[in-house]
């Protein structure tokens, strides 16, 4: 092999590498360190420029019940599916992750609060129909902790069902 053959060999497998490091093997979405960095570029983004930002949180709604019903199989493919329904949906904008067991989030930039709730309104009637119950929260740049704020709100959101 030579010299360049060689290079280019080490820089796909650094790629590679860097992809996995980011990405959930379950759903082939962003993992929570993928998420993170994402989201630190995006609201650093919307900071500089005044840009709408907005963050929404997912919570599989019972998800251990599922397990302990049909085995984590069938868990798994609900994860699945979900994370298929929001890949279908999302704009090519936008970022898709999962960042625990039945936790996920959206980073939808260009997106102020209203049209993020529509967007998950939308979501939301899909996922009615395959089944998927979920608990969302949504923080919307300016707040100056999205994470904390979209986390607060979904939190508000269980207790409330």
């Amino acid at each position: 092999m030579n010299t360049d053959s060689h290079n280019l060999w080490l820089h796909l497998m650094l790629l590679q590498l860097l992809q996995q490091n980011q990405t959930d093997p379950l759903t082939g979405l962003l993992n929570r360190r993928g998420f993170n960095e994402t989201l630190q570029q995006l609201h650093t983004a919307a900071q500089r420029y005044q840009r709408p930002l907005s963050l929404v949180l997912i919570d599989v709604q019972n998800l251990k019940a599922t397990n302990n019903q049909h085995g984590h199989p069938a868990g798994d493919q609900r994860l699945q599916q979900l994370a298929q329904t929001l890949q279908q949906h999302k704009r090519t904008s936008d970022y898709a992750a999962r960042i625990g067991g039945d936790e996920f989030a959206l980073l939808l930039p260009e997106t102020n609060e209203t049209q993020a709730q529509q967007a998950m309104q939308r979501m939301q009637q899909q996922l009615n129909r395959q089944e998927i119950a979920i608990h969302i929260g949504i923080a919307t740049h300016p707040s100056p902790d999205l994470y904390a704020e979209a986390d607060r709100q979904l939190k508000k959101r269980k207790e409330n069902t």
